[in-house]
């Protein structure tokens, strides 16, 4: 929601410059019909200010709020993206590789959004381990070795199965993945797909980590 702070960035008094970004608040507002919420009273309940020793950390931070923002922008609580949202800021807090969470990230946001692509099996045979992959953007889906399919981009077993996993319901499951290099690589850099499909999806290009993903639709 969005709420009016009056003289917010002045007033010591009342908010004492706790309005940044990097914390988690506890408010409170008053609602007067026809206009927008005022911004009566702010507690800091946690923060995140460990993030600003690492630029590379900011830069993910500010990924992350991007992403809840163009993928959810309707008003009214969600509190499944809230809570996504909540344990990156953590995450980063606590050191997490900003990288590697980004991609946790992205296929977990793109999930609860509604736009989780369909990995299950190849969309031609049904088959789930024919290796390699392709993965068709337009289609949200796998094609296998076998099967004929135009354009997309490769994806080896292991980077579907990893993908997969991100994009789960469980999150214990996403606790205890461990992205190695070369999937981290592949999914990023080599062919920057899991980014090249959120892209692909909101119809613009990110702007927090702008430079890393190609412009254009693949």
């Amino acid at each position: 929601m969005t709420v009016l702070g009056k003289s917010a960035h002045r007033s010591r008094k009342r908010f004492g410059g706790i309005l940044q970004r990097y914390v988690l608040l506890d408010i409170a507002w008053t609602e007067t019909a026809g206009r927008i919420p005022v911004l009566e009273d702010a507690a800091i309940a946690e923060s995140f200010w460990n993030i600003l020793g690492d630029w590379e950390s900011v830069r993910h931070a500010d990924y992350l709020l991007e992403l809840a923002s163009v993928l959810f922008p309707q008003p009214g609580p969600k509190p499944k993206a809230f809570s996504l949202l909540l344990s990156g800021m953590r995450a980063l807090s606590g050191g997490r590789l900003p990288r590697a969470l980004a991609r946790t990230a992205e296929a977990a946001f793109l999930s609860i959004a509604g736009f989780g692509p369909d990995l299950s099996s190849c969309k031609g045979c049904g088959r789930t381990d024919n290796a390699p992959f392709r993965f068709l953007f337009s289609e949200g889906r796998l094609y296998c070795k076998n099967c004929p399919s135009t354009g997309g981009v490769p994806l080896s077993l292991g980077a579907v199965k990893t993908w997969r996993i991100l994009q789960s319901p469980s999150a214990p499951a996403k606790e205890r993945i461990r992205i190695s290099e070369n999937i981290l690589d592949e999914l990023q850099i080599v062919i920057p797909v899991i980014p090249k499909y959120l892209e692909w999806c909101i119809g613009k290009q990110m702007r927090s980590l702008a430079g890393e993903v190609s412009a254009g639709k693949p």
